[in-house]
């Protein structure tokens, strides 16, 4: 066998010629052929049998044919051969071996560096020197070659290339969706606030008052409107208006509303009347000022003659304030960014 390697590797480093390169291909292949008919007879379905140690036709790796992927059954081959399949040195367990060197080889290997002089390549650099002085001359074996030196430089070749990208004019859009939702401070066409000018009391349960109780209407605008009615303990209680002002200004005042009457207990804290007495609105808040008021005349005589009486006294007084009722705006901003692929390539 070492013999037949040698005479492969004189051969291969002597460059042959034929005549042509049809001729040379068919005396190789007539060559190939005075060959077959021996080897063809060593063929056949009992021959590995009886030559090869411990073959078998019915090898456990025979059913990984056709199979989609080998990483399970690597897995478990791996996982079999680490549990001490191997260890015991027999033919049979030389698959194993061969397992665990694969997974151990990369962290033993051992290292080496081969020099100049190294008798493997002073030995190889002899042989392709003059293959002939070792080999001898194929002459006599194959007189369809001619033995030839054939000394060829080392060929340098420059490639160059070249990676353009084309230029494009590409446009995007970054759109912005503004959405607007309205709502208002207060609910519209409601009234809110039940503001008390208390005259007496403070309108617990079980106590007696006297007094008027102030309400806001829920609209928008440059008016503001409010009702104002009256509230007490004892008879007669009664009295009912509505205003409506400029919510800037607060025009107009004063102004007197005289349907009212009522009273708590005292005759001290009876009144008849109502005083607006104005205010106005920021566009934030708004505040207005009533009174209640007590106002009459009357005529005391005796033999001497009668004597007229006036009584004009401010009872209670109260400053209604109050968030000023108005629309909200909600805005809402949605960007759509069609340049999202575009950025992307940037550097």
């Amino acid at each position: 066998m070492r013999s037949l390697l040698v005479v492969l590797i004189a051969a291969l480093a002597m460059p042959a010629h034929a005549q042509s390169l049809s001729d040379a291909y068919n005396q190789g292949a007539a060559l190939g052929q005075t060959g077959n008919a021996a080897a063809r007879s060593q063929i056949n379905g009992s021959t590995a049998q009886s030559t090869v140690p411990h073959y078998t036709t019915t090898a456990p790796e025979a059913s990984y044919f056709g199979s989609t992927g080998l990483g399970t059954s690597a897995s478990a081959k791996t996982g079999a051969c680490a549990r001490g399949r191997g260890a015991a040195g027999g033919f049979s367990d030389q698959a194993c071996k061969a397992v665990d060197f694969s997974q151990t080889n990369p962290g033993r290997r051992p290292n080496f560096s081969i020099t100049p002089n190294d008798p493997l390549l002073t030995r190889a650099k002899t042989i392709t020197a003059d293959p002939q002085a070792i080999a001898g001359n194929l002459a006599g074996t194959y007189s369809g070659c001619t033995v030839q030196t054939v000394t060829r430089p080392d060929i340098f070749e420059t490639l160059v290339c070249h990676q353009y990208r084309t230029m494009e004019q590409l446009s995007c859009q970054k759109l912005l969706t503004v959405q607007v939702s309205w709502s208002n401070n207060c609910t519209p066409g409601t009234w809110f606030g039940n503001f008390w000018v208390n005259t007496w009391g403070n309108g617990e349960v079980g106590y007696r008052y006297a007094g008027v109780v102030i309400s806001a209407y829920c609209q928008t605008g440059s008016t503001v409107r409010m009702r104002f009615q009256a509230i007490c303990t004892e008879t007669p209680c009664s009295g009912y208006a509505e205003i409506q002002v400029n919510a800037t200004s607060g025009a107009v005042s004063p102004q007197v509303f005289t349907n009212f009457i009522g009273r708590s207990w005292y005759t001290t804290d009876l009144f008849n009347r109502v005083d607006y007495k104005g205010g106005g609105c920021t566009a934030e808040q708004c505040s207005f000022t009533f009174c209640t008021r007590y106002e009459v005349e009357y005529a005391t005589c005796d033999e001497s003659g009668c004597t007229t009486t006036q009584i004009n006294a401010t009872r209670a007084c109260g400053t209604y304030r109050f968030t000023r009722p108005r629309n909200i705006a909600t805005v809402t901003d949605a960007w759509s960014n069609q340049c999202a692929a575009l950025e992307a390539r940037l550097p």
